[in-house]
C-alpha cells in the first residue's frame, strides 16, 4: 500500500510539474509576443514622426521656392497626380518633377501653402491638410496632399 501511495504521489508531481513547465512555456511566449508587438509600435512611431518632419521640410522649401533641396528629398522617379495631370497617374523623372512642380506652383498658385493639419497615415503615408494663400483678388483655395515616402525620399504625391 505504501508503493502504491508513493508512486501516485509521484505521478501527481510530475504531471503537476509538466503542466507548470507548460505554464511557464506560455507565459513566455506571450510576454514575448507583447514585448515584440511594443517593439513594432515604438518602431512605426518613429518612422511616422520622421515622416512627418521629412514633410514639414519640403513643404518648407517648397514655400520659399529653394528647388535644390526639394530635388535632394525626392526618390530618382516620382509618381504624381494632381490637378496638372488632370488626376492622372504619371512616373517622372526627379528633375522632371521639379521643373513640372516649378512651373505649377508659379503659374496657378505663386502664394504659399499654410499647412492646417499632418496626419499620419501607416508606415509610409502623411496627409497633409492646407490652404494655399495667394494675392489678395484670389481667395484661399484647400488642398490636400498625400506624400508617400520611402527610404526617407518622396516617392509619391498626391494632390487634390
Amino acid at each position: 500500500m505504501d508503493y502504491t501511495y508513493r508512486s501516485t504521489r509521484l505521478r501527481a508531481q510530475r504531471y503537476c510539474f509538466k503542466s507548470l513547465g507548460w505554464v511557464i512555456v506560455k507565459g513566455l511566449l506571450i510576454g514575448l509576443l507583447w514585448a515584440c508587438d511594443a517593439t513594432v509600435s515604438s518602431d512605426l512611431e518613429w518612422v511616422q514622426a520622421d515622416n512627418l518632419r521629412l514633410t514639414k521640410t519640403i513643404q518648407n522649401h517648397l514655400n520659399h521656392r529653394d528647388w535644390q533641396a526639394v530635388e535632394k528629398l525626392c526618390a530618382e522617379t516620382v509618381r504624381y497626380r494632381g490637378r496638372a495631370t488632370h488626376y492622372a497617374e504619371v512616373d517622372e523623372a526627379k528633375a522632371q518633377f521639379v521643373a513640372h512642380y516649378r512651373t505649377t506652383l508659379t503659374r496657378e498658385r505663386p502664394g504659399a501653402l499654410e499647412i492646417r493639419q499632418l496626419y499620419p497615415a501607416g508606415k509610409y503615408h502623411v496627409i497633409a491638410e492646407g490652404i494655399t494663400v495667394g494675392e489678395p483678388p484670389d481667395p484661399p483655395v484647400p488642398v490636400c496632399l498625400i506624400y508617400t515616402i520611402e527610404h526617407n525620399h518622396i516617392t509619391r504625391l498626391y494632390a487634390y
